[in-house]
């Protein structure tokens, strides 16, 4: 590939965002869709000479525009809480159309437990977690058996973003009282990824994809539990935070809720991954000191605030 061209999903989020950072770093060209075009996070993208292209996932044309020239594509989906199908449904129109553009190589950020996540706690398949995640097991294959010269999927681990807003919503009350009651046990260890490291695996793949074709890559930073998290924020932000551990039956009270029950399925994350593994790629790993030390500003303002 002497002319690499990148179509990339969610570029105003997370993943999405840091790979589109990462690439017109290394002077790649980056297209994406984007919903409002005129937003703040978009005209921050689009200045780094990011191709914005106005449309969502449900927009056919859009993406066929977007892929025009593509010789790569970038796979990350949020899940629709309203509806669980539209991952899926999103997959699908994007890689058809990729194939229609001639693009190379399919790179999709799954997740972990996605092989199997029956190994998790509290698990049910008919649960909005458990549906989010075989939607994604179901996408896994859709990228194996869809034909392209490469391909590649990345299972990221618990991200260190989401100790941030908007998505430190998903703690509650963290932000607020400074207080994380958390299913979690005082000695769980969580696979911390962050996005910066996610770009850097999808970066080396779209630049080596004879190497990283076929591949499948749990992906984690480092394995930390739940009280060095805080202490680390703490020490930051400059303001005390703990967390309190639910009992066994407080949890199975909340059930119903989508955030205790995944928390309470990170219990078991850490199975999912093998460190040395991760490191043989050669992908340079960061750590949830040099995530807090990058983002202390964000971390001052969203917990000092708070106080």
């Amino acid at each position: 590939m002497s002319m690499i061209q990148v179509f990339v999903c969610g570029v105003t989020g997370t993943q999405g965002g840091a790979l589109a950072r990462a690439l017109r770093s290394e002077n790649v060209s980056v297209t994406a869709l984007v919903r409002d075009p005129s937003s703040p996070q978009a005209q921050s993208i689009k200045a780094l000479g990011v191709e914005i292209v106005p449309g969502n996932f449900d927009d056919t044309p859009a993406i066929e525009r977007a892929l025009t020239g593509c010789t790569a594509a970038f796979l990350n989906f949020f899940p629709d809480f309203t509806d669980l199908t539209a991952e899926l449904r999103w997959a699908k129109s994007i890689m058809a159309a990729a194939q229609a553009a001639g693009v190379k190589h399919i790179i999709f950020s799954s997740g972990f437990a996605v092989s199997t996540p029956e190994k998790l706690k509290l698990w049910d398949p008919n649960s909005i977690m458990g549906k989010a995640l075989l939607t994604k097991q179901t996408i896994e294959k859709e990228v194996h058996d869809a034909g392209f010269e490469y391909w590649t999927i990345l299972r990221p681990g618990n991200f260190m973003a989401n100790f941030l807003p908007p998505k430190s919503a998903m703690y509650a009350g963290l932000v607020e009282s400074g207080v994380w009651t958390t299913p979690l046990l005082k000695e769980s260890k969580l696979p911390m990824v962050d996005e910066a490291t996610i770009a850097r695996f999808a970066s080396a793949a779209i630049h080596d994809p004879t190497k990283f074709t076929g591949q499948t890559i749990e992906i984690a930073d480092e394995l930390i539990g739940p009280e060095q998290i805080l202490e680390k924020i703490s020490a930051t932000a400059g303001r005390q935070l703990k967390a309190e551990y639910m009992p066994e039956a407080a949890i199975m009270e909340q059930k119903s809720n989508p955030f205790i029950t995944a928390q309470y399925a990170m219990r078991d994350l850490a199975s999912f991954v093998d460190l040395e593994k991760v490191k043989i790629w050669g992908v340079p790993l960061s750590s949830f000191d040099a995530f807090v030390q990058r983002e202390k500003e964000s971390f001052k303002k969203t917990y000092q605030q708070a106080a």
